[in-house]
Formats: structure tokens, C-alpha cells, sequence
């Protein structure tokens, strides 16, 4: 008798590992794990260069009094404006030829540079804060002690320099820290718009400036006199509401 016991669960062992057998190969292999995507690192785009846009930036030399090209490469505008903004910056921040003078003084900027419709670039110069704050309503005066020759050699400066890198401009206009003002230095009449006057533009090819500005010379600086109260703006009322509209 247990002989035949242990016969019978043999057999029975023997069946079940059969029936095991038969129902792997009827649902067929067991579907394999999904696969765990590797993550690969990002390629890095490096920025696209800026090409650079060669102008003449004009500046004056002591030895003829005249404005001497001085070949600059700056950054590639998308417009026009912008375009005329860093040429503007460039002229203020002087030139890099050591041989020519820096048409303001130390402390001046850009503020800012709008072109108008009718041929006038609006260019607002910053200048150095006062020593003492300036009563509301009082009118900008002269910035710095130059004379009348120096004055009207920095206009000059921006004007010819405007004037032959963007053809579309026939005067321009200055601004003070966003305000019409009277004069630079005492000097120059900024209440209507300014032609260039090209006849003081040397005729010559453009130098290349060394790579790193040096020192030049620039007028002398000086705290602003007092001024008496000016006559009305004859500045084009339309020039300066434009300007401002199309800064808005």
C-alpha cells in the first residue's frame, strides 16, 4: 500500500509539472521589461556672434581744428534707431587715437537717441549730476566751462558723425537729461535744430584705432554757473513731442 502511494504522487508530480510546461508555451515568453530610456545631456548652442558694422567716427585734431575720421567697428543694429544710439554713445565715450580730442568732458553719456521722419535724430544726452539739485522749473543751463569753439566742435562731432553714417539724418536736436535745453556751455544756441556742417570734416580715409582706448585730451569740467531765466524754446514744438511719443 504505500507502495502504491508513492507511485501515485510520483505520477502525480509527473502531471502537474506537465500541465506547468504546456501552459508556458501556450501563453508563449513573458514580455520583457520596458526599456528605461537614457537620458543624453544637452548639446550646448553656443551664442551667435554679433558681426560688427565698421563706421568713421569724427573727432577733432589740436593741429588743424579739423574732424578726423577714425574707423570703429561696433555691434550690428536691428534698426536704425539702435544703430544710431551706439553711434552716438561711441562718439561721446571719445575716440582711441590719442592724437585727437574728446569732445566732452569726462562724466557725459548717452541717454538716449530717437530718429525722426523728417530727417532729425533726437540725441539726449546725460550728464554728470549736479553738485546741488536743481529747482523744479528752473531750465537747463550751461554743464560745463568750455569755450565757444569747443562747444561747437562736441556738436559738430555728433552732428558729422550722424550725418555720414546714417545718410537719412539733416540735423539733429539735443536734449539734456530729457529736457530741452538752452545750451552745452554757454555758447551754442540748442533751441533749434543743428545741421552738420561738413566742410569741417577732413577728406580722408578713416585710421583704425588701436585695439584698447588710450587717454585723450577732453575739456575741463567744471560746476555749473548760475544763468538768468531764458526767453521761450524756439526749439520746433512738434521735433520734441514726436521725439517723446515715438520713445513712448
Amino acid at each position: 500500500m504505500p507502495r502504491r502511494f508513492a507511485l501515485a504522487l510520483v505520477v502525480l508530480l509527473l502531471l502537474l509539472l506537465l500541465a506547468l510546461l504546456l501552459g508556458r508555451r501556450v501563453r508563449g515568453p513573458s514580455p520583457a521589461a520596458p526599456a528605461v530610456p537614457t537620458l543624453k545631456p544637452t548639446a550646448v548652442i553656443p551664442p551667435t556672434p554679433i558681426p560688427a558694422r565698421k563706421v568713421s567716427l569724427y573727432f577733432e585734431s589740436p593741429a588743424d581744428d579739423l574732424l578726423h575720421p577714425e574707423a570703429r567697428d561696433v555691434a550690428a543694429a536691428v534698426d536704425d534707431v539702435a544703430f544710431l544710439r551706439s553711434v552716438a554713445a561711441a562718439v561721446i565715450d571719445g575716440p582711441r587715437r590719442p592724437e585727437l580730442v574728446r569732445p566732452f568732458p569726462e562724466g557725459w553719456s548717452l541717454r538716449g537717441a530717437y530718429l525722426l521722419r523728417d530727417g532729425i535724430a533726437v540725441v539726449d544726452l546725460a550728464p554728470p549730476p549736479l553738485a546741488a539739485p536743481r529747482e523744479p522749473g528752473t531750465p537747463v543751463g550751461p554743464r560745463w566751462q568750455a569755450g565757444s569753439h569747443e562747444e561747437d566742435t562736441a556738436i559738430q562731432a555728433l552732428a558729422v558723425t550722424l550725418a555720414r553714417n546714417l545718410p537719412e539724418v539733416t540735423r539733429i536736436v539735443l536734449l539734456v537729461a530729457g529736457e530741452a535745453a538752452e545750451t552745452l556751455g554757454g555758447h551754442d544756441d540748442l533751441l533749434h535744430p543743428i545741421a552738420p556742417d561738413l566742410g569741417r570734416a577732413a577728406e580722408e580715409p578713416p585710421l583704425e584705432a588701436p585695439a584698447t582706448p588710450t587717454a585723450t585730451p577732453s575739456p575741463a569740467l567744471s560746476p555749473s554757473p548760475s544763468v538768468p531765466p531764458p526767453t521761450p524754446s524756439a526749439v520746433p514744438p512738434g521735433s520734441i513731442r514726436r521725439a517723446r511719443a515715438e520713445r513712448a
